[in-house]
């Protein structure tokens, strides 16, 4: 299942919710954060700076069947000038999910279609992941992605 912004009305609340789990869901080391908030007019304030920006953005997902319900999504953005990179932004198969091989399927169908139909003049993809996520880290490198910079975070709690 694929989109450009804006999302279909009836993907916008599954959307949010798996867009809600990056936050919790995606390996960060010892850094610990609290579930983002998430919901249907969050995500259309984000797509609209995008399309305020004159961006384009493709979202790949997959959907359980059995639930209907979306489990692993891909976004891809480029600004007007699509001779510049492409930005592969977040990507993510819930935890009770894995295994599928779902993470490499969203992220191979959202190129294939990116470089088929909507920027073919881009002339490359730019992601980025955690070192601690290897399973990501694993299909990135089996798409061809190669690492070109390396970067940390770090968190300071503040006392109340």
């Amino acid at each position: 299942m694929q989109w450009q912004f804006p999302t279909p009305v009836e993907h916008l609340d599954g959307y949010a919710w798996v867009k809600s789990r990056m936050s919790t869901d995606t390996p960060m080391a010892a850094l610990e954060f609290d579930e983002e908030e998430w919901d249907a007019e969050r995500i259309l304030r984000h797509q609209q700076r995008y399309l305020d920006g004159g961006q384009t953005v493709l979202i790949t997902a997959a959907q359980h069947i059995d639930s209907g319900t979306l489990v692993a999504f891909n976004e891809l953005v480029v600004g007007e000038d699509r001779t510049r990179p492409t930005h592969q932004e977040d990507t993510l198969v819930l935890k009770e999910h894995r295994g599928h091989r779902l993470g490499m399927l969203v992220k191979c169908a959202g190129l294939k279609v990116w470089h088929e139909q909507i920027a073919p003049e881009s002339p490359k993809a730019i992601t980025y992941n955690a070192e601690e996520n290897r399973p990501m880290l694993d299909i990135n490198e089996a798409i061809g992605f190669v690492p070109i910079a390396y970067e940390g975070a770090w968190k300071k709690v503040l006392d109340a």
